[in-house]
């Protein structure tokens, strides 16, 4: 249970799931290693609802393998707080989010949740964690006869892999991440602030985009007013969305269905998930267009607090997260109802958009009961020496990330010896998030013969944010091209996990 200590009579079990390669022999009969993120997001259902996919991204001769990490989905002892699914649904339903007013209940929701915690895992809870999931990896490694870490990990899954690779380096032959998680920021700061970066540019981008896209995006007229600007739609937007602050409005369907839009339901269920996946910005834009036409119900039964529980990972999440932090529990820098708010408060908004509706994790983080036991201090630029794996890494970043942003992707570029960086010029959280032929075809280069791209490199992307009516020009792809990046689309309408302390 614990790889770092003294040996324990308890274990986890972890399930591992395999898809065989055609032709394994070309690649020495490898194993590529995925991680789809979270923290909390099943490993086996990522390989079993995408598998066909991601084989042909990387190519049919390398074995894909994935697993649920310890806490995870189907791995034993599962990570829970909650007697029940019903509990913990309800307890996420009637959570608190409005700081100014609702400290005192973010305060003892967050002390009682510690407990519950606490309570349910006993002593397997401290032992959920980033690098006891990362020597778990580097057990697999061995158990299937491979010498070196083939892996590639999305999200949280690029916080994974950097640990693996501060751990383990000579063990690195390939690593892919791709969208970076701040290493530092996770390990070692009590309230998260770069993520939030670019959260609000991606969404003055899909604003921009919609209006490019001219008749392919309704917005560009709202109650026959004609907007002549991206700015101008923009600032209807948003005094929209103050208005809304000040005045839900109420959503009557049946006797049975009823509810209102919330500035909150609008902006965590509908934009923040749009900013996720610019796959979805056809149909928000319309969502939203209605909304502002005076039809509630499409933003309604799409947005709703319902709505969103539906993505919602186990408790691991809460586990992982907070079990890897040096600045959780007893060693947060404030505790308590008025310092926690008060350190809230005085942090810079780095997201109009979201900002306001975070502080609950915060007090989560404040009132952790599980003592931190790993001992991983992570190795990060500019504070420490740059770490040299086996090889050099390939890391992988949209310009604008709506919660893994591009400083961070530079960061993790700058912290590992020889590692390189492609800048995928698109919107969305992952390079998946937008099919890209130029992007797959610097991640099979590296995996098949260990090539790195050249310094600063970039992509486009092939796909319209806003596909016209009309359809594309004639196609100059190849069969195989075509194929390729009919993958690519299906993935990036893949769900998505909204983790980070739910945002």
């Amino acid at each position: 249970m614990d790889h770092f200590s003294q040996p324990f009579d308890k274990v986890f079990s972890i399930p591992i799931i395999r898809m065989l390669a055609k032709n394994a022999s070309a690649t020495g009969d490898r194993h590529i290693f995925l991680n789809p993120g979270g923290p909390g997001a099943s490993g086996m259902g990522f390989l079993r609802g995408s598998a066909s996919d991601l084989n042909k991204l990387i190519g049919e001769d390398f074995h894909l393998l994935s697993f649920d990490p310890r806490g995870v989905s189907g791995s034993m002892p599962k990570a829970v707080c909650y007697a029940s699914k019903a509990e913990r649904t309800a307890a996420f339903a009637s959570s608190p989010w409005d700081l100014q007013f609702q400290a005192g209940e973010m305060y003892t929701r967050a002390e009682n949740k510690a407990n519950a915690c606490k309570d349910m895992m006993g002593e397997y809870g401290r032992y959920i964690n980033t690098p006891q999931t990362a020597a778990d990896m580097d057990l697999i490694l061995d158990a299937i006869g491979q010498q070196k870490m083939y892996y590639r990990g999305l999200s949280y899954g690029t916080t994974l892999g950097q640990t693996y690779a501060q751990i383990f380096p000579e063990r690195v032959s390939r690593m892919v991440l791709d969208g970076i998680n701040d290493l530092d920021e996770w390990y070692n700061s009590f309230s998260f602030e770069e993520y939030l970066t670019d959260t609000d540019k991606i969404f003055t981008g899909f604003v921009e985009e919609c209006f490019k896209a001219k008749e392919a995006c309704p917005l560009r007229s709202i109650k026959g007013e004609q907007f002549r600007s991206a700015s101008q739609l923009q600032s209807h937007i948003d005094g929209f969305l103050r208005k809304l602050e000040d005045e839900p409005i109420p959503v009557y369907l049946s006797s049975t269905n009823y509810g209102a839009i919330t500035r909150r339901s609008l902006v965590r269920n509908g934009i923040l998930f749009a900013l996720y996946k610019p796959s979805t910005w056809p149909s928000f834009a319309h969502n939203l267009f209605e909304l502002l036409n005076g039809n509630t119900t499409p933003a309604y039964v799409e947005y709703s607090e319902s709505w969103v529980l539906k993505y919602l990972v186990d408790d691991s999440a809460t586990f992982i997260g907070l079990n890897d932090n040096w600045k959780s529990g007893k060693e947060a820098p404030v505790h308590g109802i008025k310092p926690v708010y008060n350190h809230i408060n005085s942090r810079t908004e780095m997201s109009y958009l979201v900002s306001r509706y975070r502080g609950s994790d915060i007090y989560d983080r404040a009132s952790w009961s599980i003592p931190t036991t790993h001992g991983f201090h992570p190795r990060c630029y500019p504070g420490s020496p740059r770490v040299r794996t086996a090889e050099p890494i390939l890391i992988l970043s949209t310009t604008w990330d709506p919660v893994c942003p591009l400083i961070s992707a530079k960061k993790a570029q700058k912290s590992f010896e020889g590692a390189r960086l492609v800048q995928q010029r698109s919107y969305g959280h992952c390079t998946l998030s937008m099919p890209s032929l130029c992007t797959v075809g610097h991640l099979r280069r590296y995996f098949n013969e260990g090539l790195l791209p050249e310094p600063g490199a970039t992509c486009g992307i092939d796909a319209d944010y806003f596909p016209s009516a009309r359809g594309s020009a004639v196609s100059t792809l190849s069969v195989e091209e075509e194929d390729l990046l009919g993958s690519l689309q299906e993935l990036a309408t893949k769900g998505v996990f909204i983790i980070r302390g739910q945002v």
